[in-house]
């Protein structure tokens, strides 16, 4: 009788909780008597409640974006954070510049490390945004070496040019006149008693190693996780205006150049620093590939 009594009322379903403490962990599970197929599941007193996962939720699809909240964030964003990091760059290295006009023979020195700090200060602000290029051979370099979307290289390089106009003009608005002329406005200058072709090969050279140390240490899967890429970036900037800066001005950026040059109307062997940076990055994107 009783056996009968029981297949006419099965036990009805319960709340298991099931804890299987080790090491300080525990594992909760709750299975709903509705729905089997959600189930929660907390590791670790320690973590937060934000670890919580809900099997189910995780493999719906994420709605997507609208058309233009995508492309802000993928195409226009990104292009106006390098026009404004490269505004301020520029703006910075020409203002160091200009003050190396009158700070005698340690100017080189101060030169290198502005310009290194802030690069890497940049790399770190907009990084997230835009990679932080700065650069039309960086972004020629990370477009060869398969890491970028050539979509976005013609409108970066366009950004990067942009920038370094407006910041070499601010630099023209800022410093007096006699100051600015002494300087050049920032432009770069071949060394005394350097041939144009040794400018080229210094550019290609000292352009080959800063790509070569974006792209092993920032680009490259296996190192770009590590916490030092932008140290090394920055250093090796400032290696190279330290070593190129006496003999091809060490510029390793055409962009760099070429706002300057339009605002001072300072064009001596200006085709140098095309030549030598662009170069140099071809050299460095083949060997990384």
């Amino acid at each position: 009788m009783s056996s009968t009594s029981q297949a006419q009322h099965p036990p009805q379903h319960t709340r298991k909780e099931d804890f299987a403490y080790q090491n300080n962990a525990y594992d909760h599970t709750y299975t709903s008597p509705n729905d089997t197929s959600v189930q929660l599941r907390c590791i670790k007193q320690s973590v937060s409640t934000s670890t919580l996962t809900t099997i189910g939720e995780d493999d719906a699809p994420e709605k997507p974006k609208d058309p233009p909240v995508q492309l802000y964030e993928s195409f226009i964003l990104p292009c106006i954070a390098e026009y404004v990091g490269m505004t301020l760059f520029v703006f910075i290295i020409c203002l160091v510049s200009a003050y190396g006009s009158t700070a005698g023979p340690t100017w080189l020195l101060g030169v290198s490390l502005t310009t290194g700090f802030s690069f890497f200060s940049l790399l770190i602000a907009i990084g997230p945004v835009s990679g932080a290029h700065l650069n039309p051979v960086v972004t020629m370099g990370i477009t060869l070496a398969g890491d970028f979307n050539p979509i976005l290289g013609i409108p970066y390089v366009i950004a990067q040019i942009a920038g370094s106009i407006t910041g070499a003009f601010f630099t023209k608005i800022v410093v007096p006149s006699n100051i600015y002329a002494d300087c050049l406005g920032g432009a770069h200058s071949v060394g005394p008693g350097v041939t144009a072709g040794g400018a080229i090969l210094c550019e290609v050279l000292i352009t080959a190693f800063l790509i070569l140390i974006i792209l092993m240490s920032g680009v490259d899967s296996a190192n770009s996780q590590q916490p030092l890429p932008p140290l090394a970036i920055a250093l090796a900037v400032v290696v190279g205006i330290t070593c190129g800066g006496p003999f091809s001005g060490g510029s390793m950026n055409p962009a760099r150049a070429f706002g300057p040059a339009v605002a001072s109307g300072v064009w001596d062997h200006h085709y140098v620093w095309w030549v030598g940076p662009l170069l140099g990055g071809l050299v460095s994107a083949g060997i990384y590939r």
